[in-house]
């Protein structure tokens, strides 16, 4: 899977860190840890019920930065388990 390039769109969910006090909003930037990519936050969605219950499920515009002042969260990818395409 390559990244998406700058300009687009994507989905991707967010767990916050519950020392922040400040929950994330729209129009807030993510930045990845590791490539240092930044996503504007575009809609925001908590997980109500379910097995991650606070979860945040975003709508995102990849950005090449963020600009000067706005509130920078940051993101750690972690592997996915591998699903079986046999179901």
């Amino acid at each position: 899977m390559s990244a998406a390039p700058v300009g687009a769109v994507v989905r991707f969910s967010y767990d916050e860190d519950a020392r922040n006090p400040e929950p994330l909003k729209v129009g807030d930037f993510i930045r990845t840890a590791k490539t240092g990519r930044f996503y504007l936050v575009m809609a925001v969605r908590a997980q109500e019920r379910g097995k991650h219950v606070g979860r945040k499920h975003l709508v995102a515009l990849v950005r090449a930065s963020a600009r000067p002042g706005a509130r920078v969260f940051p993101l750690y990818w972690y592997p996915r388990k591998r699903r079986s395409r046999l179901r």
